[in-house]
């Protein structure tokens, strides 16, 4: 206890009426570049009475005035440069991704998948042929960088060597074993349907070919639709679950009057079920009739009458029992003429499909379009139906 106030440290003694301007009895060198600055503008200030304890007060007191202030001025100089902030370049933090109004070059953090990378940056799963397309070749691995396109510059698919062409694919029935030419074999559908997913060709929606028909949207360089004619019932028990599998989608064109009437015919509750799973059901109209002839006997305007009988009449009922806007219509035997794409067009579809050979480019007649028949033949022919690409210099 003795020695006790002796450690004590001795408390500066600040007079009465004093006070503290910045709340410490310290001069750090934070707050003596503002005092100094304050003892500059104000060279008659009595630093007895301001900001300062006593005992710093009094060995400032002993310095005459002028040398004050000329230590005050260069002390300011220094201390006032000290308190500046450093002109520090503060490195902005490595990026794993550049972006910029067209493309994104992206390191792969992990092995991710185009369809994983389209769905974060594109917002939707389905355009993941979009960086694959843009990346060929390239392995989806870990520190790996890859190009995400965030537009489609070739809506078209146009190029200095050519355009690209939609083949439609039709067809029919489906058995284990056939003997119609337009049957096929369930095991040679599934080996063209694996073709098909192996060498990354993309079985599109009549929407999808719509929009590429109407130069609003691109689609993937290697793309096909597929369609089944009549509305036979191996197309649900056979073919439906092939397709399924591969993750394909198919469009069924019926002709009205032929759903359920048998067991070879396909009903409206398979046709509900394949369209809940992103299947298209078109028309085949009702009858499936020729549309370019009128019937022995009949007049003139009895043959309009049954053509927009046959058209509109077969939207509506497809329309009332599955709840849609048909928009799509394949021709009955592939015939047509004007007058029957004009009854397609009044009645409200927006395709309209034959069964001339060939590929559809962007501008081709979206009511008259082309299509390929699959018969029961060698795969060397199916593959010759898969013409995306026709070459023609454009330069």
């Amino acid at each position: 206890m003795r020695h006790s106030t002796a450690l004590k440290k001795e408390k500066p003694v600040v007079k009465k009426g004093n006070f503290y301007l910045f709340g410490t009895n310290r001069l750090t060198r934070s707050n003596s570049c503002v005092l100094i600055f304050w003892l500059i503008m104000s060279p008659r200030v009595n630093v007895r009475r301001h900001a300062i304890p006593q005992t710093q007060a009094d060995r400032l007191s002993e310095i005459p005035r002028f040398l004050l202030f000329f230590i005050v001025i260069a002390t300011g100089l220094l201390v006032c440069y000290s308190c500046a902030p450093t002109s520090k370049v503060i490195q902005p933090p490595k990026k794993n991704l550049f972006r910029s109004e067209d493309y994104i070059v992206y390191s792969l953090k992990e092995n991710e998948t185009p369809t994983e990378l389209a769905e974060r940056f594109l917002g939707a799963r389905k355009k993941s042929w979009m960086i694959e397309e843009a990346n060929p070749g390239t392995n989806f691995r870990k520190g790996n960088a890859v190009v995400i396109p965030l537009k489609e510059n070739n809506r078209g698919g146009l190029s200095a060597e050519g355009f690209q062409t939609i083949p439609i694919l039709a067809y029919h029935r489906f058995a284990e074993d056939c003997i119609s030419p337009l049957c096929i074999p369930k095991r040679l559908f599934e080996l063209q349907m694996r073709y098909l997913k192996e060498n990354g060709y993309h079985v599109i929606t009549p929407e999808k070919l719509l929009a590429f028909l109407e130069y609003r949207q691109g689609v993937p360089k290697k793309s096909v639709l597929i369609t089944m004619d009549d509305g036979y019932r191996s197309a649900h028990d056979i073919a439906y679950p092939i397709l399924k599998e591969y993750g394909f989608t198919a469009t069924l064109c019926i002709y009205t009057s032929f759903v359920g009437v048998s067991k070879i015919a396909i009903t409206w509750d398979q046709l509900r079920e394949m369209k809940a799973n992103g299947f298209t059901i078109g028309s085949h109209t009702v009858s499936h009739t020729d549309l370019t002839r009128p019937k022995e006997g009949e007049t003139e305007l009895e043959f309009i009458a049954r053509i927009e009988e046959e058209i509109q009449g077969s939207k509506q009922i497809i329309d009332k029992k599955l709840g849609q806007d048909t928009c799509i219509l394949a021709y009955p035997y592939g015939y047509y003429d004007q007058r029957s794409i004009n009854a397609a067009r009044q009645a409200g579809y927006e395709i309209a499909m034959s069964i001339r050979r060939g590929g559809n480019p962007f501008f081709a007649n979206p009511l008259s379009l082309r299509r390929d028949q699959i018969f029961e033949e060698d795969m060397q022919t199916f593959l010759s139906r898969l013409k995306t690409f026709n070459n023609l210099s454009l330069k």
